[in-house]
């Protein structure tokens, strides 16, 4: 349901008009959730949290085009003589004066949303805090370009090079964990919009309900246990919910967002890279309405009775990415939210919109309003692994945030339910003796994760395989999309991991002991690392064997004495009681004897205080899944797209990687005989898609 791909933003409010806090005392007779009254004007249109409204999105929308406008100016520019700089400094300060003018008059008539909530101590004002911060920051910016541009025009054009921002440009909150124990309210970021089974509100209980609300509450109440409560933050638009993320606004993002590569590394409207769960649901994005023209959009046509296509798509989602690549501009609606598009059909501004099983089921339509003829396209157009997203920076709450999850793959995997969550181990040493009820507590407010899909999508779209328990029978090699990945990045970050391997000219990689069929795969994975970054070939890399024990594999990394390590064992203790640690996708499923249901994960592993590497590693892993799944090969390697996320030096990154290696077949062939056969989960899941779900090993105890 990637509804979504790049951003979120805010407003003002009135003291009066608290955040609205969802709160699950003890004492509460009725079901942990919210205590809300609505207002007289309250349309039930969304769980307002006082600090989003109209007016604030139209002065960031004219903010932004004054924006855009000079950089448009400044990328347009040819080294102008003084007459000319002097005119140009006069058009930006003069539209500098016009967006002050704008915002003033903007900030004057916010209104905020009538809504009474429960007020939260110390924390009222809050929101209209973080409201006069969001139009602060957008003058900033203005005022940012403005003498941006004067000082380069100032400079001429004699100097070059792209030095990185100093690290203090990069706003830096504190640890989520270590906030929420003073704050104690969690803050998720989730739709605006009435998203049918991720975040609506319910006509019988007047709360906010749905898949994303439940994942709120399972990770508020492992944080900060039964007496947990949290606020759901609604995001803007599609375009606006990673730099509201990035600001601060909320502590996750959960909101139908797809993990993509660009937003990992480099995300376009933040400039910033984000850290991003295991999915928590698969999809893949269709097109949907008026029965001829679906058929039309299925056939990619826009001719003869398929001229008068029109395809609502949503701004800032990877939905609206493949349609501009697939269909000319002038067949495209462009909407900022779902809830648009389908009022766009119900309006016939569009015949066809975009979504995915469950965001544009007929029953949700019809359920909107609309009475027209109906269909849904059978052609899946894009991988829609949807994630929750926290910041880069603070990677022990990421690991947290997925262990919650994981925590409820795990108990319905055991057939543990919220009535007997009480049973579930204890995390032992995971996050420490304040956290050892975290996944009991996770559970027994929202249940495991099969009873959630239950009671939120069933009814709008039966779970699909791809959305089940993997029992080791099918593959698991499924990789993410590259979303945009021309966007050109920053570079190598000074003195970081990238720049140092390209200083000593090789990669530093540790393996297990063990002989050579043993440590085969974990090699050939080097060397494809080594490969994308050194542009040589597959052999700049000196291999040292290092226990495999994760304080050598942490004291290693640490020291500089390997790069990275490959053949690791990824499992939540790994991923949380390693200080230090950061985990690629799995390459290898390493089955134990007589029993195909666990497995050991195996995985690269890299120090986590390097984002920009660790994110590196990651998709050199994910690109080799990729070329097999779209049968390119060494040979083909330059059929593996050009990537600017980490800068224009390293563009062919993922070409030469495959170049060094090949695909994930040719290196499993290489490394267990051209004649493997390789079974179970180490095989690609592919169209139709098998169970991707894989709970991962020592969860609890």
């Amino acid at each position: 349901t990637e509804e979504e791909d790049t951003g979120a933003n805010g407003s003002a409010c009135e003291d009066s008009a608290a955040d609205l806090i969802y709160d699950n005392e003890d004492a509460a007779a009725t079901q942990p959730g919210v205590m809300f009254i609505a207002g007289p004007d309250y349309t039930g249109a969304g769980i307002f949290t006082g600090y989003h409204s109209a007016s604030d999105e139209d002065v960031e929308n004219q903010t932004l085009n004054h924006i855009n406008e000079n950089e448009t100016l400044v990328e347009a520019y040819t080294v102008p003589d003084d007459d000319e700089k002097a005119e140009i400094i006069d058009d930006l300060q003069e539209q500098l004066g016009s967006a002050r003018q704008e915002l003033e008059v903007a900030r004057s008539q916010l209104t905020a949303p009538v809504v009474e909530g429960v007020p939260v101590g110390d924390d009222k004002g809050l929101t209209k805090k973080r409201s006069t911060l969001s139009l602060f920051v957008l003058f900033l910016g203005v005022v940012a370009v403005v003498v941006g541009v004067s000082v380069s025009i100032s400079k001429g054009s004699d100097e070059s090079g792209e030095d990185n921002p100093p690290e203090d440009a990069v706003q830096v909150f504190p640890p989520v964990l270590e906030d929420l124990q003073e704050r104690k309210v969690l803050r998720c970021g989730t739709h605006k919009y009435e998203g049918f089974g991720f975040s609506f509100t319910s006509n019988i209980t007047n709360e906010r309900e749905g898949i994303e609300v439940d994942l709120c509450k399972a990770i508020a109440a492992a944080a900060l246990g039964s007496s947990y409560r949290y606020e759901l933050v609604p995001t803007v638009t599609a375009t606006s919910r990673f730099v509201n993320l990035a600001s601060g606004d909320y502590d996750v993002l959960i909101a139908a967002t797809t993990h993509t590569f660009d937003r990992d590394v480099h995300e376009s409207s933040s400039g910033v890279g984000f850290s991003f769960s295991t999915p928590y649901l698969y999809g893949g994005m269709t097109f949907n309405g008026v029965p001829e023209f679906v058929k039309c959009a299925d056939n990619l046509s826009v001719i003869k009775e398929c001229a008068n296509i029109r395809i609502c798509s949503q701004l800032g989602t990877t939905w609206y990415d493949i349609t501009t690549k697939l269909f000319p501009a002038s067949n495209i609606v462009i909407t900022n939210e779902q809830g648009e598009s389908i009022q766009s059909l119900i309006e016939g501004k569009c015949n066809v919109i975009q979504g995915e099983q469950y965001e544009a089921p007929e029953s949700v339509v019809r359920a909107s309003g609309y009475e027209g003829p109906y269909a849904q396209g059978g052609n899946h157009f894009t991988k829609e692994p949807l994630a929750m997203v926290t910041r880069d920076g603070d990677p022990e709450f990421a690991q947290f945030v997925n262990a919650v999850f994981q925590s409820l793959l795990d108990a319905e995997k055991a057939n543990i339910t919220m009535a007997t969550a009480v049973s579930f181990a204890q995390t032992g040493e995971t996050f420490g003796d304040e956290y050892k009820d975290m996944y009991k507590n996770a559970l027994a407010a929202v249940g495991n994760y099969g009873e959630i899909y239950a009671k939120h999508l069933e009814s709008i779209s039966p779970r699909r395989k791809v959305n089940m328990i993997n029992d080791g029978k099918t593959g698991l090699l499924y990789s993410h999309p590259f979303g945009k990945a021309d966007t050109i990045g920053p570079g190598p970050i000074k003195n970081g991991i990238i720049e140092n391997i390209l200083e000593r000219g090789f990669l530093r990689c540790g393996i297990p002991p063990g002989n050579e069929l043993s440590v085969g795969l974990d090699m050939e994975l080097c060397r494809a690392i080594a490969g994308s970054i050194l542009q040589r070939g597959p052999d700049d890399v000196s291999f040292k064997r290092v226990s495999a024990s994760h304080e050598n594999i942490s004291q290693a990394l640490e020291s500089g004495d390997i790069d990275v390590y490959a053949g690791g064992v990824f499992d939540t203790k790994s991923d949380t009681t390693r200080s230090g640690l950061s985990f690629s996708s799995t390459y290898f499923y390493e089955t134990e004897s007589g029993n195909s249901t666990d497995s050991k994960a195996i995985t690269l592993g890299s120090q986590d205080a390097d984002a920009q590497w660790t994110d590196l590693v990651y998709w050199i892993v994910m690109a080799t899944t990729y070329a097999e799944e779209n049968g390119i090969t060494q040979m083909t390697s330059n059929k593996m797209p050009l990537v600017n996320l980490f800068g224009v030096g390293l563009e062919r990154l993922f070409r030469d990687a495959i170049l060094a290696v090949g695909n994930y077949d040719e290196m499993y062939r290489r490394v267990f005989g051209q004649n493997a056969t390789r079974v179970g989960r180490n095989t690609l899941n592919v169209s139709p898609f098998g169970p991707q779900h894989h709970p991962l090993p020592k969860l609890s105890g």
